[in-house]
């Protein structure tokens, strides 16, 4: 029998779930946000690229370490110095007076959400230890993430028309301060683990991921010009020095036992590609409505309703069947909705009708929003709770990376100043998410993330 929540689970649910949102919120803002940024600045693509994938590389780059020092400090320590660290860097970033100086506070709010995001998984993981209560737990998470995007386009749109692109990072400020105070006051001190810090294997890993978002980043405008080559170089070259270094060190960041945990690598490779997909959709679209179809910010944001929308309800509803149906079965429909969902954007032009492309925009939301709960809570039942941290910052890292991919490779190929080029790059952008997708779930047929709808660990 499931006990009954405390006032205290809801009050640390509630501030976890704020951790989720904020990081979700600053994606789904900052693009309906790039038509105004781009005349503030007066910037071309590749700035508008740094502005969401310097959040994204930072973020990526130190999202295993966060999770580490959430286990080594406490999490509840941990994930307070992070959100105090993004509520200071938001406001730098609404006070910003160049590009330079966004894209530096950018940074700074990726240090902050990577010490937050592994951090509120494992305060979730911690404190709920009832199994069904912890499923619904990170549900409800999941769901704020998914309330975030949905919301997050609207909202921005409406701020930026009545108080300037500045007020939708000055946001954060009262969700962030609300989070701080409520883990303050009713979470524990979480449990501290006896853990050495790899500071030779953060450091390689942070600049390989660091090369490897600038490569792609720099490449999608200028092409693969000096600097990109070299930056890629340089990421492949570390990637195999990072894994020697695992190997041998006596304290690594990755210990053998999560480097091994297929469910944990299913996971993020499941992660990896429903944020590639799902975050160069959002940017492409984004430049899509306010260019091809010349939409305001507001419109911008309304028309990415029907993609939003429905994240929080298809969450909610994908945990309760979850209890009843294996990760596999629902990852399966939820990646071939979304496969459907690209296919149909692939037929997209600059007069499609608003019908179908709603109706594509649907399929692709409800599918991602029903995947990552049972990817998520898959990824937490496969491991220890000493090592929730480490694996809910690997599985981050996993997802951000997918994300910068993502803005990265889809940003090539609607690079095409030219309308007829830049639908033709579009199209070509939506098939390329779908075969994704399909591959990853032929690779979870030989690699299953779970055999049982429950399998948790204590």
């Amino acid at each position: 029998m499931t006990s009954r929540l405390t006032p205290a689970h809801i009050a640390i649910q509630i501030a976890a779930c704020l951790g989720f949102l904020v990081v979700q919120l600053d994606v789904s803002v900052v693009n309906v946000a790039l038509g105004p940024l781009k005349a503030a600045f007066s910037t071309d693509l590749t700035g508008l690229q740094w502005v969401i994938n310097s959040y994204a590389l930072i973020f990526s780059a130190l999202l295993i370490l966060g999770g580490v020092l959430g286990d080594k400090f406490g999490a509840r320590a941990v994930f307070v110095f992070g959100f105090v660290t993004f509520t200071l860097a938001s406001i730098g970033c609404g006070l910003a007076h160049s590009l330079t100086e966004l894209i530096t506070m950018r940074l700074l709010q990726g240090i902050g959400a990577a010490l937050l995001l592994p951090t509120s998984l494992t305060i979730i993981r911690i404190s709920f230890t009832d199994p069904i209560q912890r499923a619904s737990a990170v549900a409800i998470w999941g769901a704020c993430g998914g309330l975030a995007l949905a919301a997050g386009p609207v909202l921005g749109g409406l701020m930026i028309q009545h108080l300037g692109w500045s007020s939708i990072f000055l946001l954060n400020v009262p969700i962030g301060a609300s989070a701080i105070v409520l883990i303050m006051r009713y979470g524990s001190a979480s449990p501290q683990v006896a853990r050495k810090l790899d500071i030779q294997g953060q450091s390689v890993s942070a600049i390989c991921l660091a090369a490897l978002t600038y490569a792609l980043t720099e490449s999608s405008n200028e092409g693969w010009t000096a600097a990109p080559v070299i930056a890629l170089v340089l990421a492949l070259l570390l990637a195999p020095l990072f894994v020697r270094i695992e190997k041998t060190a006596t304290c690594p960041m990755l210990p053998r036992r999560l480097a091994t945990n297929r469910v944990l690598a299913s996971a993020s490779l499941c992660g990896a590609v429903i944020n590639m997909t799902f975050y160069g959709t959002v940017f492409a679209l984004s430049i899509y409505y306010q260019t091809i179809l010349h939409y305001s910010p507001l419109q911008t944001g309304v028309a990415f309703i029907p993609l939003t929308a429905v994240l929080t309800a298809s969450s909610v509803v994908s945990s309760r069947v979850a209890r009843t149906v294996s990760a596999n079965r629902i990852i399966t429909v939820g990646f071939l909705l979304q496969a459907a969902g690209f296919l149909a954007l692939s037929r997209l032009s600059a007069t499609t009708p608003v019908g179908w492309l709603n109706a594509a925009l649907v399929l692709v939301g409800i599918g991602s929003a029903v995947s990552v709960p049972s990817i998520t809570n898959s990824m937490l039942s496969a491991v220890s709770k000493n090592d929730a941290g480490v694996a809910s910052g690997l599985m981050a890292t996993a997802r951000q990376m997918g994300g910068v991919v993502g803005v990265a490779l889809f940003g090539t190929l609607i690079s095409s100043r030219d309308s007829a080029n830049f639908m033709r790059g579009m199209s070509h952008a939506m098939l390329t998410a779908c075969c994704a997708l399909v591959a990853t779930l032929l690779f979870l047929r030989k690699v299953p993330l779970a055999n049982q709808a429950h399998t948790l660990n204590p």
